[in-house]
């Protein structure tokens, strides 16, 4: 790499990484084929990159617009839960010091060792001032977006300047990705933009201190990791962005910048010290549950990684077939016998060693597949380590290494293949990969905004999960629940029917799909209690859901419920009690079973030996094989 003398405070500083200086920066290989050394020291500042910022409030204003059919939606899928469910986050700021001490799922009665408060925090000021109102929720997302446009429009022109054609695409296939729907429409995952956002933020601040050396950067910098970390604990990956930015961009060897990270691992540390000193676990205890955790239960982790490596290269390059959900059994278990498994294990292989080969090459399309894996980290290890299933915001950040990559080696291809020099008219050298970029952001922008009107509310969303998750036993359960509700408000006996018919299929479905799926159970069970009567089938039901999951606490609640009613108070006494054990928080049952106790004085805990056939002993059932079902599935 050539450098030439620039005259600032009196140091030599590297010459600008741009197209015409340094090649490897527009994705073409060194003439050598071996790294090249860094440019400067790692005391000396690096030259400050001017920035167009035109470019970064056009990338801002397409993310906001692309959302704006969302800001009248209302809350779906975990926003519930997140939000009007979450006692904390209703008390509005006062909530706020109880929300820095649980975990994010703290009312749903799982410890999965999330410590994410942040986000929780900020639902808790709009419940302050906007009494939550989802709409305004909806268009604060759509301004963190637009803000994550612009700050990475503002990174990328750092990283690469002078090829401000090539940023500008790059952000805009990002912005543009319909996979990022689930993640801007749905409020729960501001989680998820906040930690991207922070962790653009990070990287900005400390490109700043290499461009100037004051440390008071380093310390801005620190901060925003701390936000980062605040928002969603796989921002530890951070750590190794950090390292390959400086490395590709800034020059510097690659031991220059491994151990310049460490202001950074002393707020990691101090970021995994609060966790554990708040919500007393860094791992939390995971659910033994067929429905999230199937890979677990079979045995099937490492195999099932590369299949889902697979499903995440379909859903980078075609994002057709989308799901909120991909619970068991939309993508059964990775077997040496399966085409995908196979295709996932070769395909991740390849890459892997092109990204090896590209990274120290100091390669713009190495840089951008290494982004790629180090990103997607979390989502392949959420199925190596604990089972999980597949989330499609598990891409949310892995997307920007794709775009760059693709981009890279587009633009590589074509200045080869045509013999395109920087020297040329912008349009003639960038005019097919302009035209490429701008048919497939449009094809993207499209599939973004009809992919929108899915998440405008529970009914819509879970019915969208059919076309191509029909073989997941939780969409199956969501899309009764919805029945279930529609049921429940209707007042012709004939539509209410219909409606019930719908439910009880569905949920019927989901068992078949899942046995021992104690929440579709529960659903039956609680169909026959309140919308077509059956005293003896909701009991079956709600035993069958308590045998198939023993902590759920509704079920012991409503047969407490259907016992009192009955007259039988003993039996009820004893439920409510078995409700507030198996989740202490649940408030339902502590509200029945206080009432009773004032009411009648009474307070079981363990049954007398003339009830004692009326206890269910929970043996949950093992999932049956269920034929696999190919997308598209209608």
């Amino acid at each position: 790499m050539s450098k030439k003398k620039q005259p600032l405070s009196g140091q030599k500083t590297p010459i600008r990484s741009t197209a015409t200086a340094g090649s490897k920066l527009t994705g073409r290989p060194p003439v050598s084929g071996a790294p090249q050394p860094p440019s400067a020291s790692a005391s000396e500042p690096i030259a400050v990159h001017p920035i167009q910022w035109i470019w970064a409030l056009l990338i801002a204003t397409v993310a906001f617009a692309l959302y704006a059919n969302t800001f009248n939606h209302g809350l779906a899928l975990d926003d519930i839960a997140a939000i009007t469910q979450n006692l904390f986050v209703q008390r509005g700021i006062e909530g706020i010091p109880d929300l820095l001490k649980t975990e994010f799922w703290h009312f749903s009665n799982i410890s999965l060792g999330y410590y994410r408060p942040l986000a929780l925090i900020t639902f808790a000021l709009e419940k302050e001032f906007f009494n939550a109102d989802p709409h305004i929720s909806h268009i604060i997302n759509g301004i963190i977006y637009g803000l994550t446009g612009f700050f990475l429009v503002v990174l990328l022109q750092k990283w690469m300047p002078g090829r401000t054609v090539l940023t500008t695409l790059i952000a805009l296939l990002f912005v543009t990705h319909p996979l990022h729907t689930e993640v801007v429409a749905n409020i729960k995952s501001r989680d998820e933009m906040l930690s991207f956002l922070f962790l653009t933020l990070v990287m900005l601040t400390y490109w700043k201190y290499l461009e100037t050396r004051d440390k008071g950067w380093v310390a801005f910098s620190a901060f925003w990791m701390y936000l980062t970390y605040l928002s969603k604990e796989s921002s530890l990956v951070g750590l190794g962005l950090i390292v390959i930015m400086q490395y590709t961009f800034a020059r510097r060897t690659f031991w220059q910048s491994l151990i310049s990270i460490w202001p950074y691992l002393v707020v990691t540390a101090v970021f995994f010290w609060q966790k554990k000193a708040m919500i007393g676990t860094l791992n939390g205890n995971p659910p033994v549950d067929w429905a999230n955790y199937p890979y677990a239960l079979e045995n099937t982790k490492f195999l099932t990684t590369f299949k889902f490596f697979a499903q995440y290269l379909r859903l980078l390059i075609f994002p057709l077939h989308l799901s909120y959900d991909y619970s068991y059994n939309v993508i059964p278990s990775g077997k040496l016998s399966d085409w995908e498994t196979l295709l996932g294990l070769f395909t991740f292989g390849g890459l892997v060693w092109l990204a090896w080969k590209g990274f120290w090459q100091r390669s713009l399309w190495g840089f951008g597949l290494t982004w790629m894996f180090i990103t997607m980290t979390p989502g392949l290890g959420f199925v190596l380590f604990r089972g999980g299933i597949l989330a499609e915001r598990f891409l949310y950040a892995p997307i920007l290494g794709f775009a760059i990559a693709v981009i890279a080696g587009l633009d590589l291809v074509l200045s080869k293949r045509l013999d395109l020099s920087e020297n040329k008219p912008v349009l003639k050298r960038y005019g097919i990969l302009i035209g490429f970029c701008l048919v497939i952001g449009s094809l993207f922008s499209f599939r973004t905004v009809v992919r929108n009107e899915d998440w405008k509310d529970n009914f819509t969303l879970f019915n969208s999960g059919l076309d191509y998750a029909s073989n997941s036993c939780q969409v199956n359960r969501h899309v009764a629940n919805e029945w279930i509700n529609k049921c429940a408000e209707e007042k012709d006996p004939k539509k209410k029917r219909y409606y019930f018919n719908k439910a009880i299929f569905h949920l019927r479905r989901s068992t078949e799909i899942y046995p021992g799926f104690g929440e579709a159970f529960f659903s039956i069970a609680y169909s026959y209690q309140k919308l077509i009567p059956n005293r003896d089938s909701a009991v079956y039901y709600y035993k069958q859901a308590i045998r198939a999951s023993s902590n759920y606490a509704p079920a012991y609640n409503n047969l407490g419920v259907i016992y009192q009613n009955e007259g039988r108070y003993h039996l009820a006494s004893y439920f409510y009690n078995m409700s507030m054990m198996v989740n202490p928080a649940y408030q339902d049952g502590r509200n029945n079973w206080e009432g009773l106790r004032k009411q009648l004085g009474i307070d079981v805990k363990i049954l007398p030996d003339s009830l004692k056939q009326e206890a269910v002993l929970p043996v949950a059932p093992t999932p049956t094989a269920v034929p696999r079902l190919r997308f598209p599935v209608q």
